[in-house]
């Protein structure tokens, strides 16, 4: 995963920068992705558009950088959830607390922007490749974690593929109601056994 993306040094640009991210987030979560464009982006932010392009390439530029931040902002919580397991010693409720972290992360996105950016993932490379690379990121973090925490998983890629699989099948139903005869809090807590039953076994 290689991007080129100008990194501002100075607090003016950085601010910018920043403006550009949060307008081009607010338009993406509202509008969804196909229906905004970098001049609606640059008017939202109050910079010229020459000011955007100067930072991003183009608008699917800025979406990639968006991911990027909201994944390392969640992954962060993932290391200070598993931080708190050394003073609780109770993995159960901490796997719970990371699970409820990874429905936050998906919750972020609306329904129109979930499913335009999933449209996306299966037809454009460079998504494709970068929300791979956010989600290994965020599974990487969590076996890193137990493995500080004296945990260490037998098949430590295919666990965590079937747990971020399992997870990611939650995500949708937690988000979108499919199924609304399911209890969502039973639904957190049986995953959240299997899950644990997949740590300890």
């Amino acid at each position: 995963m290689n991007r080129e993306v100008r990194e501002p040094k100075q607090k003016r640009s950085i601010e910018k920068k920043e403006k550009i991210l949060s307008a081009a987030y607010e338009l993406f979560t509202k509008n969804g992705y196909f229906d905004m464009n970098t001049a609606e982006i640059a008017k939202k932010a109050g910079l010229s558009t020459g000011t955007v392009y100067a930072y991003f390439k183009d608008k699917k530029d800025i979406l990639l950088e968006c991911l990027y931040k909201n994944g390392k902002f969640f992954r962060n919580k993932i290391v200070s959830e598993f931080s708190k397991l050394s003073e609780s010693n109770d993995l159960f409720v901490t796997v719970k607390s990371i699970l409820n972290v990874f429905v936050e992360f998906h919750n972020v996105y609306p329904k129109k922007s979930h499913d335009e950016l999933m449209a996306l993932v299966h037809t454009d490379k460079d998504v494709m490749e970068y929300f791979q690379y956010i989600k290994t990121t965020m599974m990487d973090a969590v076996v890193v974690q137990l493995n500080k925490s004296g945990i260490e998983l037998k098949h430590e890629k295919e666990q965590s593929f079937l747990m971020y699989s399992l997870i990611e099948n939650i995500e949708d139903e937690l988000a979108f109601n499919i199924n609304p005869d399911l209890d969502k809090d039973v639904l957190i807590d049986e995953c959240t056994r299997v899950i644990v039953s997949m740590i300890t076994g």
